[in-house]
């Protein structure tokens, strides 16, 4: 399974806010493959951004690690039918 985290720190007004990335491997991923997923990801709390890159069969999550965590998103994943890699 291969999972890589990053941290994005974006400024506001009350201070900054930290977000995380997470970018997950999706075994054979299509472009009609991307609404289901999204969906997926979309029912989680604090999931800021989705993007999809099919030339590297990865889903790319920007999101605020006090209300989610990766394994959400593995969860999320496996739940839609998607074997994580």
């Amino acid at each position: 399974m291969r999972i890589q985290e990053s941290f994005v720190k974006f400024k506001n007004k009350q201070g900054k806010m930290r977000t995380k990335t997470a970018i997950l491997s999706i075994a054979n991923l299509k472009a009609e493959d991307t609404p289901r997923l999204r969906v997926a990801f979309e029912t989680l709390p604090g999931v800021t951004k989705i993007d999809f890159s099919l030339e590297r069969s990865v889903a790319v999550l920007e999101f605020d690690p006090s209300q989610s965590h990766i394994d959400d998103f593995l969860r999320a994943a496996l739940k839609a039918g998607f074997q994580v890699l």
